[in-house]
């Protein structure tokens, strides 16, 4: 029996689904910034990515083809894209989101990778992730030339090795808490910078929409944000460790709308779901009690403000089904 012959698995029929719809949302945003982008540099890895998602869509599409499944609609450039709409965000907002979305592609790819059993999903996974990681190695090249690159603190390096010894160790509400772990701090670091940027769109999607409720959704997604981002900071501070800058220079004063509201809200959705996943790989590494629960609390109000996102999109018809298994239950009474 060949390869060929073996159906993929739900696990690979979702990734795929998910990779398309992902890069048909980043083909439409990356048009918007071709299109707007000052700099030379900055356009050209515009450019790079937009190559980029076109290559992974044709693939997706020939393997939709072949295995005989419905290709999902995703977001053709066509509707969702208001070509004459003004620059909304900067240019350094540019390079800093893709630089976001690389890293997402990077981390949704290889579990792709490791998810798959056909060798041929995972090669074409492979290639994805080995795109994915050359273009954010150019994007962050690029970031570092212009001085807009947001490195994690330094620290002094561990000169022995420790071993803890107090339960204190794991405290944090009562009493004096412990330094922040170099691996606690990067995590705080890192969905401090992750909220800017969430915090920045936000903004300019709530400036440029039209319609009442979605432009509540984001208002009310700005002040999530803050709240989140001024807890890290307050952490930050109590240590010592400096945080990111603030990204809301970033927005101009656009009111035309880039996108449709369709896709702002789903790639609102979308930055959500990278937070809570950001969110649960810092909760099991932190080994401070106050950590992890300010992260089980960030998951929750990101959690609950995704679940309002996800209810304004159905009841408008726009949120496209993701593949699932019968309801054999259904079936089974609508054959009776």
């Amino acid at each position: 029996m060949t390869t060929k012959t073996i159906r993929l698995t739900s696990a690979e029929v979702a990734n795929s689904w998910h990779t398309y719809m992902y890069d048909s949302m980043v083909e439409c945003v990356m048009t918007h910034f071709k299109r707007t982008a000052e700099d030379a540099e900055v356009k050209m890895i515009v450019e790079k990515l937009i190559q980029l998602v076109q290559k992974h869509l044709q693939a997706l599409e020939k393997l939709f083809r072949e295995e005989g499944m419905a290709k999902p609609d995703g977001f053709p450039v066509a509707k969702h894209v208001n070509i004459d709409a003004p620059k909304l965000f900067s240019d350094v907002f540019y390079l800093e989101y893709i630089n976001q979305m690389t890293q997402f592609k990077i981390s949704s790819h290889m579990t792709s990778i490791v998810m798959a059993s056909r060798d041929d999903i995972q090669r074409l996974f492979t290639e994805f992730i080995q795109e994915a990681i050359e273009l954010n190695a150019s994007v962050r090249t690029v970031m570092k030339e212009k001085g807009v690159h947001i490195r994690p603190p330094y620290m002094e390096y561990p000169k022995k090795v420790d071993y803890v010894e107090k339960q204190s160790f794991l405290t944090g509400w009562l009493g004096r808490r412990r330094p922040l772990l170099a691996v606690e701090a990067a995590y705080l670091v890192m969905n401090s910078i992750n909220n800017e940027i969430a915090k920045s769109t936000l903004i300019g999607f709530a400036q440029v929409t039209k319609d009442p409720d979605i432009r509540n959704f984001f208002i009310r997604g700005q002040r999530v944000t803050s709240d989140i981002i001024i807890s890290i900071f307050d952490v930050l501070q109590e240590n010592d460790i400096p945080a990111s800058m603030t990204w809301d220079t970033v927005v101009n004063d656009s009111t035309v709308a880039p996108f449709s509201e369709q896709l702002m809200l789903f790639l609102i959705h979308t930055l959500s779901g990278l937070g809570i996943a950001m969110y649960g790989q810092a909760l099991a590494l932190t080994m401070r009690r106050d950590l992890a629960a300010l992260y089980a609390a960030f998951v929750a109000k990101a959690g609950a403000y995704a679940e309002d996102g996800v209810n304004l999109m159905i009841e408008r018809g726009w949120l496209e089904q993701p593949p699932h298994f019968l309801d054999r239950e259904r079936l089974v009474k609508e054959s009776n």
